[in-house]
């Protein structure tokens, strides 16, 4: 599986990725790089949505609550072990596609959003049928079929194995004996399941009241977690973004000669685990942003904020905080959470940094579960109505608490394969409507500089 998902990354999505980002990207001048400031400042005008389903910060924190999730740490811990410390500096790289491709994504979500059943709804699928015509609606159910199958592994299995695995390691810390652990890890899938058939009854609104009170929370306090981490080590600061950044350019072994890590390993593993962290390309932002009612090209400007907080903030800060530590990286190893635990552990003591680390992917991987949970639903919708909703619901359900008994190594695997392919008839439509976005955004922009709106 792992061939398969070497194929499909480096020949299938990397070059779309790169060809997205910078078509579309020229096309639109850059404007959403160029208001970059204006982006992260959205973030303190929680503007009311009257007519929508959510408001537009409900929206984003749904965003984010399926991107900041274990990716932002086990991913970036595998990026470094599987791809070298070069491997986050093609990290912050693709963060520029990726800003682009998001604002494309959350614009046409918006463009070509739906009223259904009195719900605005919005989605690739959605673009994709209307924006390129009925005779792709092919393309688009084959994007809503394998973004529906990427939330049962991706956002639900591997979420809820790694969330119930983190509770299972405090409980290990706590003294909690070991032939108990394995009924706790069901009975905590069990739980875990009935909550989020609760909150997924309560539709959109319901998930973007937790996210927004849960994603700020638990996003500061692994900001400072990390924080002290690096100030305790920033005497080796220098040495580690040196080697960031020559690494990234290494035609050389890391590692040791038997590792064997190489450029090519740096960007691949760089590209794929940012992508995985933020979402650019899988088009799930298009979904966060439909329920809501504003102005596209505006709306489009939080997609660049989002990738900024998930990939160049909290995953830059778990990767400086493994470097710094000067823990042992098993490098070629796809490694897990014990990476950053043994480099927090150089600064809180092992039994503080296990519990910490635990609550921090416990929450991570939850709120993942909820948002990635509601894009299935709208997924299912399209497909077949909303009468599947109670059967998906249930089927997620399922898939969490079989996610609470096995292994994620495997899941994350499947989870791979199913984004790269749900990424091809979301490029293809991004690609395809790349005029409309340059002409429609430049439009927006000029008539904005003129009224002074910015």
């Amino acid at each position: 599986m792992e061939i398969i998902n070497s194929a499909l990354w480096s020949g299938l999505f990397l070059p779309l990725f790169l060809l997205c980002g910078l078509i579309i990207g020229c096309r639109c001048r850059f404007f959403p790089l160029r208001r970059f400031t204006s982006a992260l400042g959205m973030v303190f005008k929680n503007q009311q949505n009257d007519s929508g389903t959510v408001t537009q910060l409900q929206a984003v924190c749904t965003a984010l609550a399926s991107t900041v999730g274990t990716g932002n740490i086990i991913g970036t811990a595998q990026a470094i072990a599987m791809g070298g410390p070069g491997a986050v500096f093609w990290l912050w790289v693709s963060t520029i596609p990726a800003m682009v491709i998001k604002y494309a994504e959350i614009f046409l979500g918006l463009r070509y959003r739906r009223n259904v059943n009195g719900e605005y709804v919005g989605g690739a699928m959605y673009y994709i049928e209307y924006g390129l015509g009925s005779r792709f609606k092919g393309l688009a159910v084959m994007y809503a079929i394998f973004a529906a199958m990427s939330v049962l592994c991706m956002g639900t299995m591997a979420q809820i194995g790694g969330a119930v695995g983190a509770l299972e390691q405090a409980g290990a810390e706590l003294g909690v004996a070991g032939n108990a652990l394995p009924p706790l890890r069901l009975l905590l899938g069990i739980v875990l399941s009935v909550i989020l058939y609760l909150v997924l009854s309560r539709g959109a609104r319901g998930v973007g009241r937790i996210s927004a009170l849960l994603v700020p929370l638990m996003s500061g306090l692994f900001i400072i977690f990390t924080l002290v981490i690096i100030i305790c080590h920033a005497q080796r600061l220098p040495a580690v973004l040196h080697g960031i950044v020559h690494d990234a350019f290494s035609l050389r072994a890391v590692g040791g000669a038997m590792s064997g890590l190489t450029l090519k390993h740096a960007l691949h593993w760089g590209v794929r685990r940012g992508t995985f962290s933020n979402e650019a390309g899988l088009g799930y932002a298009a979904m966060a942003h439909g329920s809501t009612n504003g102005d596209p090209a505006r709306q489009g400007l939080w997609g660049v904020f989002e990738v900024f907080a998930d990939t160049v903030v909290i995953c830059t800060l778990a990767a400086l905080a493994i470097l710094v530590s000067g823990v042992d990286i098993p490098w070629g190893q796809l490694v897990g959470a014990e990476l950053l635990e043994h480099a927090a552990a150089t600064v809180f003591g092992h039994r503080l940094s296990a519990l910490f680390l635990a609550l921090s992917l416990f929450l991570f991987g939850y709120t993942t579960v909820l948002g990635c949970s509601l894009y299935g639903l709208y997924c299912t919708r399209y497909l077949f109505g909303p009468g599947s909703d109670r059967a998906y619901r249930l089927l997620l359900c399922l898939c969490a608490v079989l996610g609470s008994l096995m292994t994620t190594s495997a899941v994350w695997a499947a989870a791979d394969t199913v984004n790269a392919l749900m990424s091809l008839p979301n490029f293809i439509a991004l690609l395809g409507l790349s005029a409309l976005i340059g002409r429609e955004s430049r439009a927006h922009f000029a008539e904005n500089k003129i009224t002074r709106k910015y």
